[in-house]
């Protein structure tokens, strides 16, 4: 591999400079003074006694939006000063050379594991990891053949976590279920994104959205239902109750034109329901208004989501029939992924492998999902949790510690994913209240 070279500052702190996912700028650490979510403070050099081994752990990110800041924050100011751990962070990178450049540069650093949420490669990343001799932790699920060889390898350096891409699936059937009227007149439009090119959330979305319809109207597909939800080209579900129903992938980064075809599809007055696998409500808000006037037809909108001042305005804002600009979106906690991640790395770390593993020996995975969010007030409870100032924490200390095998030896990645599968909105709302 070519090594990149990149420019360090250090000075008792190591601070990554900003080229191409070499580093992220300004990175905290745990020696700094950080402000937990009980608004305490922990000073330069202070850690919880029962975490005295320290760890450096590298975050290579693929994005750059309010998720990946609220996940800086959980790792830098709450997560590093209670576990002893420092976090260097990367810029966003584009793909496995970009990743494998961090990686190089983690090692440098002297950095005991990798936490990527990026995708793909994941076995040569994870043999890399190997060489260097650092922990591999990926967001993502086991998906054949695209990740079975890092799964089933033996690696005894790779873990993963992820969301749990049927049950966020089902999110979005069981709301098609409460929502669609009686006989389909409505017509329905599915924003499949890239699920023509592998991507597993937006399949899953796809998938549940056109069995939902197939379900609720008894109805049967002209075409494979799979081989539509990995068209590339948008096409027609045609059936036989003749409900309109249209699958359009894509999305408007990838696509030249895609917002304009999306328009003029909705503008044929076929469609009452779009369903966006993809998150679109803020680029298509105005569409859909607009729409909504010219044609005195109501659309009703749900989609993938990330809990932010434009979501909060999508729901705020009403159209001509008093529905908000978006009918469901989903929301992540941030936290609870970050947490899943980290308690896979501190486990391989610590010497607890086997808490990672699934039944069968394989590398486990913790799987969470998102909660759907349809009306502001929901979301205004939500937004004061998971946010960079750290007030709320989905996921606090006392559920890390459940998820630490150094706590618990006899710990199982089972007994991980229960705990995950605890943290509800309802048990969220029960501990943080409004």
């Amino acid at each position: 591999m070519k090594k990149r070279i990149w420019s360090l500052a250090l000075a008792g702190i190591m601070v990554l400079s900003a080229t191409a996912c070499s580093g992220g700028s300004d990175t905290g650490t745990s020696a700094e003074t950080s402000q937990t979510a009980q608004g305490e403070t922990a000073q330069e050099g202070e850690t919880d006694s029962a975490y005295s081994e320290s760890f450096k752990i590298g975050i290579a990110e693929v994005q750059a939006n309010d998720e990946s800041i609220q996940r800086r924050a959980y790792f830098e100011d709450y997560i590093a000063p209670h576990y002893n751990c420092e976090f260097i962070f990367s810029e966003q990178c584009n793909g496995t050379e970009d990743i494998l450049t961090f990686i190089e540069n983690c090692a440098d650093a002297g950095c005991d594991a990798v936490i990527s949420y990026g995708n793909e490669d994941i076995e040569q990343l994870t043999q890399v990891c190997q060489e260097y001799g650092m922990m591999y932790v990926v967001n993502t699920v086991r998906i054949n053949p695209k990740t079975e060889a890092a799964f089933s390898g033996g690696y005894e350096n790779f873990a993963a976590f992820g969301s749990d891409q049927t049950a966020i699936g089902q999110v979005f059937g069981d709301w098609l279920k409460e929502n669609a009227s009686a006989d389909g007149s409505e017509g329905f439009l599915i924003c499949s994104g890239l699920a023509y090119s592998g991507n597993l959330q937006q399949t899953e979305i796809t998938q549940s959205c056109l069995t939902a319809l197939q379900e609720l109207y008894g109805l049967t597909y002209e075409s494979d239902l799979n081989s539509m939800v990995i068209s590339s080209s948008p096409i027609e579900a045609a059936n036989d109750k003749g409900i309109n129903i249209y699958v359009y992938p894509g999305n408007p980064n990838k696509v030249e034109g895609y917002l304009q075809g999306l328009t003029a599809a909705l503008q044929t007055g076929k469609y009452g329901v779009m369903l966006q696998s993809v998150q679109l409500y803020d680029q298509t808000g105005v569409v859909v208004q607009e729409t909504e006037e010219a044609l005195n037809k109501d659309i009703k909108v749900a989609g993938m989501a990330t809990v932010s001042e434009s979501l909060k305005t999508a729901f705020a804002t009403k159209d001509q029939f008093g529905n908000p600009t978006v009918n469901m979106a989903t929301a992540k906690p941030v936290s609870l992924l970050c947490a899943s991640g980290f308690a896979q790395t501190y486990n391989l770390l610590t010497g607890h492998r086997d808490a990672t593993l699934a039944e069968n020996g394989d590398a486990g995975e913790l799987n969470t999902t998102l909660w759907p969010i349809t009306d502001l007030e929901t979301l205004d409870i939500i937004s004061q949790w998971d946010t960079p100032e750290g007030g709320k924490w989905i996921v606090d200390y006392d559920i890390v510690d459940s998820m630490l095998a150094v706590n618990n030896p006899e710990l199982t990645n089972a007994d991980m994913q229960a705990i995950v599968d605890s943290v509800t909105y309802e048990s969220t709302l029960e501990r943080l209240g409004e």
